[in-house]
């Protein structure tokens, strides 16, 4: 019986003038701003996925065999998508492999669309089976001068400093393979290898 008194009461109060209506625009003020909160923060993990996850061109390469698991590899740096002066190797070897050192900012700075800092420091051979590897010395080009102070400088006072999150070395690695031409890309997450286009003739 309580319970029909209480709605009774709740009814005649939601009947009385402009109160439904306050009510109602107060439930779509929530509302909007509960959106709008919502938006703002798929806005900035957007950006700071796309920060995070988004790779750039870096290098193509491309593999020539010259003797028994002895190749050519041409390393071809891009600047701004630009192919520049290509630079060969002699490796040995089944696979070659990309290295160098990344920064990556912490995640309050990558929402902002800070990018991350990158460095190729080697190009090497290596062999698919570890008997072969551990068999014959290694065989390894330095670019760019190597590590830098910068680098580490971030990688050794990482554990202090509030605004880097990690700072690594990374490695990718892939078969020698003649009749394609491969596209170094570096992310956030690290250096990464695939097939693209041969570039065309420098002018």
């Amino acid at each position: 019986m309580s319970a029909l008194v209480g709605a009774w009461q709740l009814g005649l109060a939601l009947s009385r003038p402009g109160l439904l209506g306050r009510l109602r625009r107060l439930v779509m003020g929530l509302t909007f701003g509960l959106v709008a909160t919502l938006s703002l923060g798929l806005v900035v993990a957007l950006r700071s996925f796309e920060a995070f996850a988004a790779s750039h061109p870096v290098a193509l390469v491309e593999c020539r065999w010259v003797g028994e698991k002895t190749f050519d590899l041409q390393w071809i740096a891009l600047h701004e998508g630009t192919p520049q002066e290509p630079l060969t190797i002699r490796l040995k070897g089944d696979q070659w492999s990309v290295s160098g050192g990344i920064v990556k900012w912490h995640p309050w700075l990558t929402a902002l669309g800070m990018p991350s800092y990158q460095k190729v420091t080697r190009i090497s051979g290596r062999y698919a089976a570890v008997q072969e590897e551990i068999a014959h010395l290694p065989t390894a080009v330095e670019l760019n001068g190597g590590f830098d102070r910068v680098w580490e400088w971030l990688y050794r006072l990482d554990p202090y400093l509030p605004f880097v999150e990690a700072a690594y070395g990374s490695a990718a690695f892939l078969s020698v393979n003649p009749a394609v031409v491969h596209q170094v890309d570096v992310a956030p997450s690290g250096y990464l290898i695939r097939h693209t286009r041969r570039p065309p003739p420098r002018t």
